[in-house]
Formats: C-alpha cells, sequence, structure tokens
C-alpha cells in the first residue's frame, strides 16, 4: 500500500474529512484501523452523507474494520452526522495541563524514576497489559477487552524504539510501581502519553507520590509545561491531576464505527 493509498482527504462543497490508517493499532489487532483526523461539515444533508459515502468507500477499498474519530465539544453538526452513519458515542477525553511546576509539594513516598532498559520491558509491559480500564478501546464494549490490553502492551514495547518517547519506569523500595512514557516537545513541554500504577500498588498512595515525582523531574529538566490526555470515565483520575493543580480545557468526544463486526470478533 502506498502513502497515498493509506489517506483519506474529501475537500468540497463546505465538507472536509481527512482520515488515515493507524498502522501501529493494525498490526496490534491485525486488521486495518483508521482514524479521522479532521472533520467539518458546514453543510449537512445530501452534501455530508455523499461525502460519507465517498469516505465509506474509501474504507471498503482498504477493508478497514474500526474508525475512530474525536470531536470538539460543539461540533453537534458532525457529531449526528457521523451517528447517522453508523458511528457511535464512547467517551469524553479532557487534556489537562501544569504550566506552573514551581508549586508541586514533596512527595510523601520516595520514589525513584529512571529509563527502562530493554530487560525490563516484560515487566513494564504487564503492568500495561492490566492497569487500565478506562481506555476507550475498553469502554467499546463491542471490541474484546483483549484488543485494549493488547494495545496498551505493544505500546510499551514499540515506545522503546521511537526517538520521540521515552519509558520511564518507577520503583520504591526496589519494586516495580509503575511507568509513563513522555515526548519531550520543540516548545519544551512535556506530553504525558501513558501512565500507569501497577495493580497491586494502587490505593496505596502511590500515585499522588509518583505523579509529584514526575512532575520535580521535569521541573529539573526545565520543562515549561506538562500535557496529557485522561477519560471522562476515570474520576480518580480526574481528581488526582486537579489536586496538583493542572487545568482542565473544554472536553472532546469520542467515537468509534464498527465497520465490519465480523472482522473484529475473528
Amino acid at each position: 500500500m502506498t502513502a497515498a493509498e493509506a489517506l483519506c482527504s474529501i475537500e468540497r462543497d463546505g465538507v472536509t474529512i481527512q482520515c488515515s490508517l493507524v498502522p501501529w493499532d493494525s498490526e496490534t489487532f491485525g486488521f486495518p484501523v483508521a482514524m479521522i483526523t479532521r472533520i467539518k461539515l458546514n453543510s449537512v444533508g445530501a452534501r455530508a452523507e455523499a461525502a460519507l459515502n465517498e469516505f465509506d468507500t474509501w474504507c471498503a477499498e482498504n477493508a478497514v474494520g474500526l474508525v475512530s474519530c474525536r470531536l470538539e465539544r460543539l461540533q453537534l453538526h458532525e457529531s449526528m452526522a457521523l451517528e447517522e452513519h453508523g458511528f457511535r458515542f464512547i467517551e469524553m477525553v479532557y487534556g489537562p495541563r501544569l504550566d506552573h511546576l514551581d508549586r508541586i509539594s514533596e512527595p510523601r513516598l520516595a520514589i525513584q524514576v529512571t529509563k527502562a532498559e530493554s530487560n525490563e520491558l516484560a515487566s513494564i509491559e504487564a503492568i500495561a497489559f492490566a492497569a487500565f480500564t478506562t481506555g476507550r478501546f475498553l469502554l467499546d464494549w463491542r471490541l474484546p477487552a483483549e484488543l485494549s490490553n493488547r494495545r496498551y502492551g505493544s505500546w510499551v514495547r514499540t515506545s522503546l524504539d521511537r526517538g520521540a518517547q521515552t519509558v520511564l519506569k518507577a520503583e520504591l523500595d526496589g519494586e516495580l510501581v509503575g511507568f509513563f512514557i513522555v515526548e519531550h516537545r520543540p516548545d519544551h513541554g512535556v506530553y504525558w502519553h501513558l501512565t500507569a500504577v501497577a495493580p497491586q500498588s494502587q490505593g496505596k498512595g502511590v500515585g499522588m507520590s509518583l505523579w509529584q515525582t514526575m512532575l520535580m523531574r521535569h521541573r529539573a529538566e526545565g520543562a515549561a509545561y506538562v500535557q496529557t490526555t485522561i477519560s471522562g470515565h476515570n474520576p480518580t483520575a480526574l481528581n488526582l491531576y486537579a489536586r496538583l493543580g493542572f487545568s482542565f480545557d473544554a472536553p472532546q468526544m469520542t467515537f468509534h464505527w464498527l465497520r465490519d463486526p465480523r472482522v473484529v470478533s475473528s
């Protein structure tokens, strides 16, 4: 497949739909997965329907089994058009951001955070496989939970080879208690792609101390801000970020289109 075939771009009559295949999810799930990266429906009705039908043709030509889309909270024309086309609402997501890293309190627990080595990935992968309960692939009950767990585990494994992302392990008294996958951005910000506390360490105050330790680490590195994305279905995380002083922008809506349930179930 060429790069052009992996992309769909429709722009006409006040309608914009841009979508691309997601190679890492496609490889993990075993069937083509796509994501709508931009959609704008300035016109509704027949024009929007025609564009969505053209998009459906592209999906069929690429045997796409699942399409995801994230919309701003006020894109109601788009959300209604997508739902009429078979998309289903999955979750609201937030993008908390902290701009004042100088206000972080000292952690209660002495957690050590260091870069993970390749021989430690199996243990970190095991945490990723079991720690998440509110990811969008888990919230979509039509998808086997195994797919979501496999996706997070694969994310850890492949991040070690991605130059932009770093896997950091967290240890308390020599025991692995969690991990972070982080990306340092050109504007001196830090983005947390994936964060987790090991299941056996949850409910013991590890989360607060680990997040404080990470923020102090980024402050020492000279980071201007820290940002991440969390599900609105995770009140524990929402409360943690609020206690740490993060600010919350308007949420986004996540939709899934399960084009071919037979492909997914197999």
